[in-house]
């Protein structure tokens, strides 16, 4: 939905009155789509399998466990989308959820719970294989500019709809994303009831919903919502992200 069709579909809604409230609110974001079946490339971006790092690189560990491998987001893949991510470049995020018992060792709004390693130019390129014996499910991932407006009233301030009027909401807020995962935007959960952004100056980067196939349950099968600052962001500086899950 580009946004001329989005401010004609609040037009011919019972929230025509909150058109220029929500034209301020709404923010870019790009949705993620697994491709189950294509062909995975070294350096394309995933979620799930193993990392491609550059040769000779070690696997992260948070004390003396090794993380697990999230995805990798190929930003030269987004590029087209928005223009405040990096134009290029590969991401790899990895999160700290279980130890090498296969018991849970951080909570999601602990800081380390989510660590990335920036390859400004990716080349010379392995994918390195984790500690442990097992490598997830992969899933090569593709990306599409959207926009997205807050998913509760406790993401901004002066929330203006009334009660009748959520349903109309929660309908065109669905209506702008192709998938629960996504980039960018607002963050979007199951059931917290406070903002979960750790504050001024901190954007969504990141939105996932669990996923069994991929082994992913997050706050008992939830969702997990990674934050970074829009000055790190600007630095391409991913060594202090934030998180939270519910």
């Amino acid at each position: 939905m580009n946004s001329n069709h989005f401010l004609e579909t609040i037009e011919q809604s019972n929230l025509a009155s909150h058109k220029e409230y929500l034209r301020q609110v709404v923010r870019p974001a790009i949705d993620i789509l697994k491709k189950n079946d294509a062909e995975v490339r070294m350096g394309c971006s995933r979620f799930g399998g193993a990392p491609d790092l550059p040769v000779g690189s070690e696997w992260p560990t948070y004390e003396t466990n090794p993380y697990r491998f999230l995805g990798q987001i190929n930003f030269a893949e987004t590029a087209f989308a928005e223009a405040s991510l990096p134009s290029k470049g590969l991401l790899s995020l990895f999160v700290a959820d279980y130890n090498s018992d296969g018991d849970s060792f951080l909570e999601a709004f602990e800081n380390g719970y989510i660590h990335a390693i920036y390859i400004p130019e990716p080349m010379d390129l392995v994918t390195i294989s984790p500690p442990q014996s097992d490598i997830s499910k992969t899933t090569v991932i593709e990306f599409f500019p959207t926009m997205d407006i807050p998913y509760d009233e406790y993401q901004v301030k002066d929330w203006p709809f009334e009660e009748e009027q959520n349903d109309t909401y929660t309908e065109i807020r669905d209506s702008l994303h192709k998938s629960s995962d996504y980039l960018l935007g607002y963050p979007s959960h199951c059931s917290l009831a406070y903002d979960p952004s750790p504050g001024a100056g901190w954007i969504s980067m990141l939105t996932i919903d669990s996923n069994d196939d991929l082994e992913w349950c997050w706050h008992d099968g939830d969702k997990l919502m990674i934050f970074i600052e829009t000055e790190r962001l600007k630095n391409l500086d991913f060594s202090a992200l934030k998180s939270d899950a519910g």
